[in-house]
Parts: C-alpha cells; sequence; structure tokens
C-alpha cells in the first residue's frame, strides 16, 4: 500500500522545485528566530494547518541533523474518520508519495488494513511528509490516528504500546523519534468556540502556552484536566499527549519554539482563527 500526496497542489506545492526551496526558506527563517536551539529534537508537537500557515511552526524541527536518526513516528487525529475514543489507528504502508520523492514506511504492531482510507485522506499525516523527504538521508516513515481519550489512563496505555512497538532503546537513543500533529485553539463562531468577548487572542494565547508548558514538563494528567475544563478545541490534543508522556518518562526537556495564530500570518482581522504551538524536546 503506499500512502498518496492528496493534499500537494492545493495545501502546498505540487512543483518540485517550489517545495523545496518553500522548505529550505522556512527553515533558514526558523535558525534565526529568538527562540531557536540547537538539536537534534527528540520528540515534538507540529502544526498541520496549509504549509503557508504551518511552516514556520514545522520548520524548527528540521533545522537540526539527525545522523543517527532511522525512523520517525509521526501520530494525528483524525479529521475525517470517526474513531472511537482511546483507539490507535494504523495501516500497513509500504511507502509514502511526496513532490519530492518516494518516503518508505515501518509499519506498527498493530496496523490493520481497514485504516488505509483514514490514513490517506488525513491532512495532518501529510504536511510534515514533505519536510522529511527534503533531508539529506530520509528516514523511514510511520503514520498513526488518535483522537480523542476518555481518561489519562488510557492514554498511558497508548504510550506504553508506542514505546514497546519501536523500542525503548531506539527512542532513548534517537534513531527513532515521535511527532504529534496538532494545531492548537480554533477561535471564533466558524468552530463554535468563543468563550471570550473582549481580548480573544490574548486570551487564547494564555490558554495555548499554558497547555503548551504543561506538555513540555509531561504533566499530562494535568493537561489533560486543563483541556476538558476549557472545551479546548486543541484538535491534536491526544497525540500530543502520547509524546509528552513518552519524552517525559526519557527525560527529555522540552521548551516552547513557536507560538503564532493564523491572524499573524495573514495579518487578518477575521474572528475565526487558528493558533499554532511548536513543541520541541531534547
Amino acid at each position: 500500500m503506499i500512502r498518496h500526496s492528496l493534499y500537494a497542489g492545493s495545501w502546498y506545492p505540487a512543483d518540485a522545485k517550489d517545495l523545496q526551496a518553500l522548505v529550505a526558506q522556512s527553515i533558514e527563517e526558523a535558525r534565526k528566530r529568538a527562540t531557536y536551539q540547537r538539536g537534534p529534537y527528540r520528540f515534538a508537537v507540529l502544526p498541520h494547518a496549509g504549509l503557508f500557515y504551518s511552516k514556520a511552526g514545522i520548520a524548527p524541527f528540521f533545522t537540526a541533523s539527525y545522523p543517527n536518526l532511522e525512523r520517525i513516528l509521526i501520530l494525528s487525529p483524525s479529521h475525517y474518520a470517526n474513531l472511537k475514543t482511546d483507539t490507535l489507528a494504523s495501516a500497513p504502508l509500504s511507502g509514502c508519495q511526496t513532490p519530492l520523492g518516494l518516503l518508505s514506511c515501518f509499519n506498527l504492531s498493530s496496523a490493520q488494513d481497514k485504516y488505509f482510507s483514514a490514513i490517506q485522506s488525513e491532512h495532518a499525516l501529510e504536511m510534515v511528509l514533505p519536510y522529511i523527504a527534503s533531508m539529506p538521508n530520509p528516514p523511514s516513515v510511520g503514520l498513526a490516528l488518535i483522537s480523542r481519550f476518555s481518561d489519562p489512563e488510557h492514554m498511558h496505555t497508548i504510550a506504553d504500546q508506542l514505546v514497546d512497538d519501536v523500542g525503548e532503546e531506539s527512542l532513548r537513543s534517537g534513531k527513532t523519534v515521535v511527532i504529534a500533529s496538532s494545531d492548537f485553539t480554533h477561535y471564533g463562531p466558524r468552530f463554535g468556540y468563543t468563550p471570550y468577548q473582549h481580548g480573544a487572542p490574548k486570551q487564547v494565547r494564555e490558554d495555548d502556552l499554558a497547555l503548551s508548558h504543561l506538555l513540555c514538563e509531561g504533566r499530562v494528567e494535568e493537561a489533560f484536566a486543563f483541556c476538558g475544563s476549557r472545551h479546548s478545541t486543541v484538535c491534536g490534543f491526544a497525540p500530543s499527549l502520547v509524546v509528552s508522556a513518552i519524552a517525559h518518562r526519557m527525560q527529555c526537556t522540552g521548551w516552547v519554539a513557536d507560538y503564532y495564530t493564523s491572524q499573524d500570518v495573514s495579518s487578518s482581522e477575521d474572528a475565526n482563527f487558528v493558533a499554532y504551538s511548536t513543541i520541541l524536546w531534547r
């Protein structure tokens, strides 16, 4: 099974030269930011909007070189398939197609054919793939979906399952890294989320950074409660919890490498906006 580039030509350039230029320029810009810290990075939470919006948040992970890297596991929510709560979904893949070349894949032991359409249709898995394909020696890629947890105990169960599956030593040595694909708060009438009458961008920023720091520190039970109490619209909350838990177990140090909103990118004052937080662990 090959996963095709469903969003090339719409969410990002389909032309290889144009896409390579976009990737290279965004990585160079990331190296100039005040928050830049040298990698390699072991775990990450990266955004997944169209690359016009998400490139600034994805690029920081790829400022580093990864001489020992063999595999990248990408976890995302499912935006189009209705997955059961506490369900980790993956499909057996032999490759992922990108405009920059075919990426090889590795598969989780739980991979099932029935989830292939969900994996194929998911944009949150695809946005980071051109960046991986642009690496000097692209690693193998694994793809999986997890949309929601009923409680932190199930989150720890999935985290344990993934550590066993990819190998704890591989994670500790940096041969395997894990990326959670997540945009942060979706705010406005379009998203059915308008808790703040005044100063929404500032309030949303405070909420998102509070959550980001809980994730940085591996305080996943508090992060779970935080999102529940605010009826959060952070779409990749479940994958982010899993990555935070595993990074904490591996005694990695996390920090917020970037935070911005779609308003910052488009210079729009639209009442509807999406926020993006980039979290990296070393």
